[in-house]
């Protein structure tokens, strides 16, 4: 398995697998196809993807949202490959690059019932920042994470 930065052609691929992790309380479901991952390509977004023989397993989004803020705004990978580590070679995938781009912090949302997630982005060295009640959709709270680069 390897680890990459993704290209347009990737697109529908990305959408796919974005589209089978999100939950159905999610309302951004019925906006992921390949022309939305394209723009948002375009618009300091950085979507970096794990492959096993040329499919697509595993993706993260890095999204510069300021001048030196960003976010990780998606991160699924799936079952069948979760814990082999793919989660957390991408967002170093992502962190290096934020780096890169002189970013000096990072935010990240999860619902707070999410643990694996939420160890996931501790044991990378966030924070937890916040947490928000019923933030996105009634009955469902976020906590929201940060890292200093």
């Amino acid at each position: 398995m390897k680890t990459r930065l993704a290209t347009a052609k990737d697109s529908e691929e990305v959408a796919a697998i974005i589209k089978r992790h999100a939950q159905d309380d999610y309302m951004g479901y019925a906006t992921f196809n390949d022309t939305y991952i394209k723009d948002k390509m375009k618009k300091n977004n950085f979507f970096f993807v794990a492959e096993d023989s040329d499919k697509i397993v595993g993706c993260i989004r890095a999204s510069i949202v300021d001048l030196d803020l960003a976010e990780i705004r998606t991160l699924c990978v799936d079952e069948g490959y979760r814990k082999k580590g793919l989660a957390t070679e991408l967002l170093q995938e992502a962190l290096k690059l934020l780096r890169e781009k002189k970013m000096r912090k990072v935010a990240a949302r999860s619902k707070a019932d999410n643990t694996e997630v939420i160890r996931l982005f501790e044991k990378a060295g966030f924070e937890k920042e916040g947490y928000f009640r019923e933030h996105y959709r009634k009955g469902i709270d976020i906590i929201q994470m940060g890292k200093f680069l």
